[in-house]
């Protein structure tokens, strides 16, 4: 007998390469078809990321109006933003997964982003119609306010949408081939060029892109209707044009859903898998939050890796940066152009990324094994050592920035002015050393951002992608107002080296993290066999064991519903004392 459970076990770990089961969820694509929906995504990433980068530029000059002088408005907006995405948009996550259909969610939140644009003009209006006094300073400020907090909340509802969900259903290599195509296919890159990592890192630079363009833009529009009012001339048609940005980009997605079969259908309802032990699976109508904490495969860690890359002040798109570097006498052409090359600089760390993920590919090509020959186990194994590399580039490049400014703040205060030439020269190389090293980060930042959606794309539960996205940009915000906070409590620039010293604090523990999900959570193939059919849990095969030994995803599931060997990533058992973080 257990003669035969061996053979079955190898048998099974030879034939059944972990590809999905052709479910009717999915319709093979041929090329061309995938390259029409890259080509619609992409433009219509490419509107939206340009309108909304010049937008964004411009709502901190238009809130000056009402606090002359002051950066009260400007951060009042931003904590009010980053507080209500804490709070509502996992709720919007949530009902994006178990009642709206895929297209209806892109609506919600391009309309809410359209909506918030259009209602800021309207708060120009009011405060041009009304007596310009502290009464209608304090309406007209309230409706931006609004309107901001509107505006985000639609941008982070749109964007999840698609790049968590559209695009993992798009092109996804498992789910959009058939086990006789993928055999037939080889060792030619499906999709020809148009692969999910493809995706990823284009839509990304596109958003890096907009970073440097944009800003421009809105330049060059508010020099356009300079003179009385120019400045809200200059807004209005900025949100104006904003708005209108949303219109083809709502006609491209809606050529692709309409194309793409996989998109119209929803998990959460209509696809059961017969004797499930998912969890999730059974309380459809579970809070987001829950969702999240019991969702398997470590999921946890790798969420707080990256929130807390944003609890940072050492951002050159950041106001607490800029501001503090106002201080110290940079010119405002200094600091755009800081901002430039740090988009310059996440690009290139960009192509860094996919070119070592190429060697890696390659490396790995002569040595796979027929049980890691799917794309989405080589994708997360691949993806995880060089994601840790770029990490490590972020930590380090931090940490050697904050060196640098505990070094020129030394100097500074502890030399009586004025300086002598050498001491200046000193101050000067090591203000170029902190400067370079925030520029530097950017490419290690970028670059793990990309490789860890990846990673989500394929680990989260497709049932669950908005709502677990929700509420990792709910972290996100909430690392946001700690600094917005911190600055708050100590706005002296003297006393900036507290935000530094929070910021590289924050980053390592980043890196703490993804190390925690590197060493908890194992990739490897087992068998699961099922009591019922009289199959002992205790033989020869080394990772045979029961269902409820570990929860799975839905793509799990329904890969266990054609056979029962597959990998994945789960708790391992030698870490029983870690199991808190994967209840």
């Amino acid at each position: 007998m257990s003669e035969q459970l061996t053979a079955s076990a190898n048998a099974h770990e030879r034939s059944h390469l972990l590809l999905t089961s052709t479910s009717t969820s999915y319709i093979t694509p041929n090329d061309e078809s995938t390259r029409n929906h890259a080509r619609c995504i992409l433009l219509s990433t490419a509107a939206t990321r340009l309108g909304s980068r010049t937008w964004e530029f411009a709502t901190p000059l238009l809130l000056l109006e009402w606090s002359p002088g002051s950066l009260a408005a400007p951060a009042t907006l931003g904590l009010t933003c980053a507080l209500f995405r804490t709070v509502v948009s996992p709720l919007l996550g949530h009902r994006a997964d178990s009642q709206w259909t895929r297209m209806s969610t892109v609506w919600v939140g391009t309309s809410m982003q359209a909506f918030g644009c259009l209602l800021s003009v309207g708060a120009l209006f009011v405060w041009n119609s009304l007596s310009q006094s502290q009464m209608s300073r304090l309406l007209s400020l309230s409706i931006v306010i609004v309107a901001g907090v509107i505006e985000s909340l639609g941008a982070q509802l749109a964007s999840n949408a698609v790049k968590k969900e559209w695009v993992p259903i798009v092109f996804d290599e498992d789910n959009n081939f058939t086990r006789e195509q993928q055999s037939n296919v080889g060792s030619r890159q499906k999709h020809q060029s148009i692969t999910l990592s493809f995706m990823n890192t284009t839509m990304t630079n596109i958003d890096l892109i907009s970073a440097i363009f944009g800003p421009v833009l809105a330049g060059w529009i508010l020099v356009a209707f300079a003179g009385e009012d120019g400045l809200q001339k200059g807004f209005a048609a900025i949100a104006l044009i904003n708005a209108v940005s949303f219109i083809p980009e709502i006609l491209l997605l809606r050529k692709v859903y309409k194309s793409c079969p996989a998109l119209q259908m929803k998990h959460c309802k209509e696809e059961r898998i017969e004797n499930t032990t998912n969890d999730a699976d059974k309380e459809v109508n579970q809070n987001p939050w829950v969702i999240w904490y019991h969702h398997p495969s470590g999921l946890q860690a790798l969420t707080a890796s990256i929130a807390l890359l944003y609890m940072t002040a050492l951002s050159p798109a950041g106001v607490v940066l800029t501001a503090y570097l106002v201080t110290i006498g940079l010119s405002p052409t200094t600091i755009g152009a800081l901002r430039g090359i740090g988009a310059v600089a996440g690009v290139f760390g960009i192509s860094l990324f996919s070119m070592f993920r190429k060697c890696s590919d390659s490396n790995d090509s002569s040595t796979e094994t027929e049980a890691v020959r799917t794309a989405s186990v080589k994708s997360i194994e691949r993806l995880r050592r060089v994601s840790l590399g770029f990490l490590l580039l972020e930590v380090v490049s931090v940490l050697v920035a904050a060196i640098a400014y505990s070094f020129c703040n030394t100097i500074y205060h502890s030399t009586p002015q004025p300086f002598t030439g050498a001491q200046d020269k000193s101050i000067f190389i090591w203000q170029l050393v902190f400067l370079g090293a925030i520029v530097v980060s950017r490419a290690g930042l970028y670059s793990f951002d990309v490789g860890l959606l990846e990673i989500e794309q394929y680990l989260v539960d497709e049932r669950w992608r908005n709502a677990v996205a929700s509420v990792e940009g709910s972290l996100c915000a909430v690392a946001e107002m700690c600094m917005y906070v911190l600055s708050i409590a100590v706005p002296n620039p003297d006393q900036f080296g507290y935000q530094v010293g929070i910021s590289a604090t924050a980053v390592s523990l980043s890196g703490v993290f993804f190390g925690v999900f590197l060493c908890m959570y194992h990739m490897h193939g087992h068998s699961h066999y099922e009591e019922s059919v009289g199959h002992s849990h205790d033989h020869s095969h080394s990772h045979g064991h029961s269902h409820h030994n570990h929860t799975h995803t839905l793509q799990q599931e329904r890969e266990l519903k054609s056979n029962d060997y597959h990998i994945h990533l789960h708790r391992h058992t030698s870490y029983q004392k870690f199991t808190w973080l994967n209840k």
